[in-house]
């Protein structure tokens, strides 16, 4: 199964963008996400790299992606 997606944290311009193309590492960021939202708190944790970049999820940080038709 193909996919690309395009993650953003932040809003426009200052957005952080990170792009996936391998299911599995974006099915582990996306439950990641899903889970602080639910909770309204939490961690996520994505690879870039060679580095672990980590945001701290809050009701204040917007998170949005795009998931494009491969």
């Amino acid at each position: 199964m193909a996919i690309d997606v395009t993650l953003y944290f932040g809003t426009t311009p200052s957005h952080t963008k990170f792009h996936f193309t391998d299911p599995h590492v974006w099915e582990r960021v996306r439950a990641q996400i899903i889970k602080a939202m639910n909770q309204g708190h939490g961690t996520i944790e994505i690879d870039r790299k060679g580095d672990k970049v980590v945001y701290v999820y809050s009701p204040h940080l917007p998170v949005s992606w795009v998931e494009k038709a491969v």
